[in-house]
């Protein structure tokens, strides 16, 4: 197809031959169905990556190659350090370039090679069984990976908010990625979990890092390569004239600013309480499927489809749900929703194990129990919930752009976007260094018997049910704080001349 057809045709149909405004329901509408598609298909592999980072990473460098818990935490705590200082360097440098293909196009496809290999790396390298060699290891490739993946992220979110300035086309946009990333998950998670007989298969974990390497720079490449068209040909207009050398004094201020903008200041504590959480959740989950529900791989490979139907209703349902209503009362009910449902199956096998009730069926025969069923539907729930919830806010901090345009007179995208980025890492990172931290003060590294291990993941989960129960009020007492309505948000868009964008 030719490069120019695909700008500006009305129906494009993807690779598949059909056009998506057909099989969406909506989320695609003919006329930009083009743009969000191939913005949208990088997140293929980019959620296959923080589904495969989040449940395998702990667990391989801790139970496979025998390295602390806490020192897993530790090397990931570190990646955020460096990412507090690059992320806001990549986010303010690609506002300010402008290339022959535009300004965020070069930093995604420069991305592309280092995020690939450094992800496989994880998995397949192994210099040493010393704590300080693997530790070394994992520090200093996942630093290369954040950083490569704030590269490519940390653009490819500030040119979709270039792209869509509307308060409900931004629910739709942040959907379709949304859509594909559940596509990626369930690329990346089908046949790992269908070809690896039990969680401590350790040949097969380079195997698995590399299919998800391959989804990770395919997906990037193609999408990028689209955009490419996309941005040189019809957004040029960048509204900040010729390219801006950088400037520390420059950055600084504009930091300043931001950190000056309540509402800006309100969505970055929220969603980092809510994220928190998540990531402590996260962290471990491997530990409870093989400890507490004593589910196989296969046991996940079965609830996929049930538990991974919740988030996609949500993706799929999000834009329509939302139309015309207020972001931040959703957002604050969704929480609400997750506050209740997300702990409430390791709260009743706590309370079983502490207290004597006996709530839940036994754990132990699979998909055949009806403890599995309980699990599954308790997923689609929280599922879909927190797609739900996580469309909104990611809208919610693209409405802030305009917000903070309006008041500084300078555009910057990216380092307006690159706190919900710096959040969402801490899910992998620093959540996982609480939760490693939280294993071994629970037991869980000190255990020499099933049975010894089996206590520990029930404080574990006790553990778990607390932190959840104080971090999600916290997160929503931040967004009542929140004030930028959709009035607002058109008042701020007609201030600054972008009516023929909405």
């Amino acid at each position: 197809m030719d490069r120019q057809a695909v700008v500006n045709s009305d129906s494009y149909e993807g690779p598949i031959g059909v056009s998506l405004s057909r099989i969406s329901w909506g989320l695609f509408p003919p006329e930009t169905e083009k743009k969000m598609y191939w913005w949208g298909f990088p997140s293929i592999g980019l959620g296959a990556v923080n589904q495969f980072l989040s449940m395998f990473l702990l667990y391989y460098y801790n139970q496979i190659l025998g390295l602390s818990a806490a020192l897993v935490g530790l090397a990931l705590f570190i990646s955020v350090v460096f990412d507090a200082v690059s992320d806001p360097l990549i986010a303010y440098w690609s506002d300010r370039y402008q290339g022959e293909f535009g300004r965020r196009i070069p930093f995604m496809f420069a991305a592309i090679v280092p995020m690939s290999l450094s992800l496989f790396a994880l998995f397949a390298l192994n210099l040493g069984d010393a704590d300080w060699i693997l530790f070394s290891q994992l520090t200093v490739l996942i630093v290369v990976f954040r950083v490569s993946q704030t590269l490519f992220f940390v653009p490819r979110m500030a040119l979709g908010v270039e792209l869509y300035k509307d308060y409900t086309d931004r629910n739709r946009l942040i959907s379709a990625a949304e859509v594909f990333a559940l596509a990626g998950i369930s690329l990346c998670m089908a046949p790992i979990l269908l070809l690896m007989p039990d969680w401590d298969q350790a040949h097969l974990y380079p195997w698995a890092a590399l299919w998800v390497s391959f989804l990770l720079g395919w997906s990037a490449f193609m999408g990028t390569s689209k955009l490419s068209a996309v941005e040189k040909n019809s957004f040029q207009s960048n509204r900040i004239g010729k390219a801006a050398r950088f400037s520390w004094k420059q950055l600084g201020r504009e930091a300043v600013a931001l950190f000056s903008n309540k509402n800006w200041m309100t969505l970055l504590f929220a969603f980092l309480f809510f994220s928190l959480n998540g990531g402590i959740q996260g962290g471990d989950s491997i530990y409870f499927n093989n400890h507490l529900f004593k589910f196989s791989p296969s046991d996940l490979f079965w609830s996929g489809p049930l538990m991974l139907g919740g988030s996609l209703v949500a993706a799929l349902l999000v834009s329509k749900i939302s139309k015309g209503q207020d972001k931040r009362r959703l957002v604050i009910i969704s929480g609400s929703m997750s506050f209740v449902i997300a702990p409430l199956l390791l709260g009743l096998m706590a309370a079983e194990r502490y207290f004597g009730y006996d709530f839940l069926p036994e754990a132990g025969d699979g998909v055949l129990s009806p403890l599995w069923w309980l699990w599954a539907f308790n997923g689609f729930l929280n599922g879909g919930i927190w797609v739900f919830f996580i469309i909104l806010v990611q809208s919610m901090f693209a409405d802030v752009v305009e917000e903070h345009q309006a008041k500084t007179n300078s555009r910057s995208d990216g380092l307006v976007l690159v706190g919900s980025n710096l959040v969402t890492k801490l899910v992998g990172s620093v959540g996982v260094l609480l939760a490693g931290v939280i294993i071994k003060w629970a037991g869980f590294d000190d255990a020499s018997s099933l049975e010894l291990k089996e206590a520990a993941v029930y404080k574990l989960a006790g553990i778990k049910v607390a932190v959840s129960l104080l971090l999600v009020p916290l997160g929503l007492l931040c967004l009542t704080r929140y004030t930028l309505s959709a009035e607002q948000h058109l008042r701020n868009l007609r201030n600054l001349g972008y009516e023929k964008e909405i």
